[in-house]
């Protein structure tokens, strides 16, 4: 079998990754006191505004580590035989069924953040001003940031962590950036854990799109409910959590059994190697022996 030629994107540390997310905030800082007044002015609200900013900058530290790696777009958004009809078919549903209970259990994370640190006035405006999000905020903070987002943290952070730690190691360090990257301590815990589970379906798939749904759908309920006035916290009925812990077993059932199902032949699944992520086999999981000849070909 045919493999894609590998790119050129160097081995990236967890200190350098932590320096490339500090550029990316120093270039967000910028952008903000230089760009900010002029799109409040023109009748951008605050969320958007900032949500924009921070796109931009992610967008321009991304964009020359994209040039660098020599990487083109389609092979940084899926680099696997595999097509993205099949990989989006497969595992968008089971992905959408986790978001419930991920979006609950982050309420109930918040909720005893806030009685240890309780959040300031600005921050709960920051997080408020989701409820009157125009068309523009609900178009960046859907789908513009996830995939922004994912360009840059699972396409390229996380691939160079690949290239340099083991997989369970660049999850976890990919993931902590993520988490740091949102700048607040509330954010950090459902970044961190957004981030385990997407560099978790990147690895197995080598795929950004699963990250992206995941990304999306989590984004999209979040603002649904803070448009409807709800909160995902302990304080939703039993009837709530009932659903999305049905949902979100039903959906951790199928992706494991797409994805971490014994292959036949082998007596237990094996990580693809972090050195070479290119050199995945042709399946959507990247473990399964897709260079074995046929059995009359022997």
């Amino acid at each position: 079998m045919n493999h894609p030629a590998p790119d050129k994107l160097q081995p990236i540390s967890f200190q350098w990754a932590l320096a490339l997310a500090f550029v990316a905030w120093f270039v967000e800082v910028m952008l903000t006191i230089v760009l900010r007044p002029a799109l409040v002015r023109y009748g951008l609200q605050p969320m958007a505004a900032a949500a924009l900013i921070r796109v931009l900058a992610n967008g321009a530290v991304f964009s020359a580590m994209l040039h660098l790696s020599g990487m083109t777009y389609r092979k940084l958004f899926h680099d696997s035989p595999a097509s993205v009809a099949a990989t989006v078919g497969l595992l968008g549903v089971p992905i959408l069924m986790l978001v419930p209970l991920i979006v609950m259990l982050d309420g109930v994370a918040m909720g005893l953040l806030e009685k240890v640190l309780p959040m300031s006035a600005s921050e709960a405006d920051s997080l408020g001003s989701l409820a009157d999000g125009t068309l523009g905020t609900w178009v960046l903070v859907c789908i513009i940031a996830p995939l922004a987002e994912e360009m840059f943290f699972r396409g390229i952070l996380l691939r160079g962590m690949l290239k340099r730690y083991a997989p369970a190691d660049a999850m976890v360090y990919s993931a902590f950036v993520f988490g740091v990257a949102h700048l607040n301590v509330y954010q950090f815990v459902i970044a961190f854990a957004v981030g385990l589970m997407a560099a978790s379906l990147y690895l197995r798939t080598r795929s950004l799109w699963p990250g992206i749904v995941l990304h999306a759908g989590i984004n999209t309920t979040i603002m649904v409910l803070a448009a409807n006035g709800t909160g995902a916290d302990g304080d939703s009925p039993l009837w709530a959590w009932g659903l999305a812990i049905a949902f979100g077993l039903v959906g951790t059932v199928a992706l494991r059994r797409t994805l971490w199902a014994p292959v036949p032949g082998r007596a237990g699944m094996a990580e693809a190697p972090a050195e070479a992520p290119a050199e995945a086999p042709a399946d959507i999981r990247p473990d399964s022996d897709g260079d074995q000849p046929p059995p009359d070909a022997a």
